[in-house]
């Protein structure tokens, strides 16, 4: 499950709607009732909780069935008569350098 859906938010969400999101989220699982569910909602949260997280979970993490970034990237390199595309983790190293400040 993605971590917009386990905070149960829309992927247009700003960092107060998610961070309201999330401390309700806490109320409802406890860590010492409900210490799986509290690691997934906290770990959704770390991935989105502010605009350079969320970008690169759009960028880098794989959710099944919907395309992201890399992938267009891939697509380009399968369409064109390029020669092969590199490998998807060359590609994310690369893209992650490229990120660094």
């Amino acid at each position: 499950m993605n971590p917009y859906d386990r905070l149960g938010i829309a992927t247009d969400a700003n960092d107060e709607t998610i961070r309201n999101a999330y401390l309700e989220a806490v109320k409802r699982f406890p860590p010492e009732r409900f210490p799986e569910q509290f690691t997934a909602i906290s770990e959704a949260y770390q991935e989105l909780k502010d605009e350079d997280s969320r970008l690169r979970y759009l960028l880098f993490e794989k959710t099944p069935g919907v395309a992201s970034p890399m992938d267009a990237v891939k697509a380009h390199f399968d369409w064109s008569d390029r020669r092969t595309p590199p490998d998807f983790e060359t590609l994310k190293g690369f893209l992650r350098k490229c990120a660094v400040r």
